[in-house]
C-alpha cells in the first residue's frame, strides 16, 4: 500500500465510520509514522478534511528499554 492508497481508503471510509458511530467530528485520528501515514499527500488530505491527528513521536532506541536488555542478555550469554 502506498499513500495514494492510503487516502484513498480515507476518502471512502473515515467520515462514514464517524457518522455511523454518531461521533461526527468530535474525534482524534491515531497513527503511527509509517511512510504513508507521513506522505504529503496524507498529511495535506487530513489537513483539508480539518482531521484531528494526534501527535506521534519517533521513538529513540536509547529510550527504548528491551533494546538494553536484549544487549545485557547477548552479553550474559556469550
Amino acid at each position: 500500500m502506498n499513500a495514494a492508497m492510503y487516502r484513498d481508503i480515507f476518502e471512502e471510509n473515515l467520515f462514514q465510520s464517524a457518522l455511523d458511530r454518531r461521533v461526527g467530528r468530535r474525534y482524534i485520528f491515531q497513527q503511527d509514522n509509517d511512510p504513508k501515514h507521513t506522505a504529503k499527500i496524507t498529511k495535506d488530505w487530513l489537513r483539508d478534511k480539518s482531521v484531528n491527528v494526534l501527535e506521534w513521536h519517533s521513538q529513540s532506541p536509547d529510550l527504548n528499554k528491551i533494546e538494553h536488555l536484549w544487549r545485557d542478555l547477548k552479553m550474559a550469554v556469550h
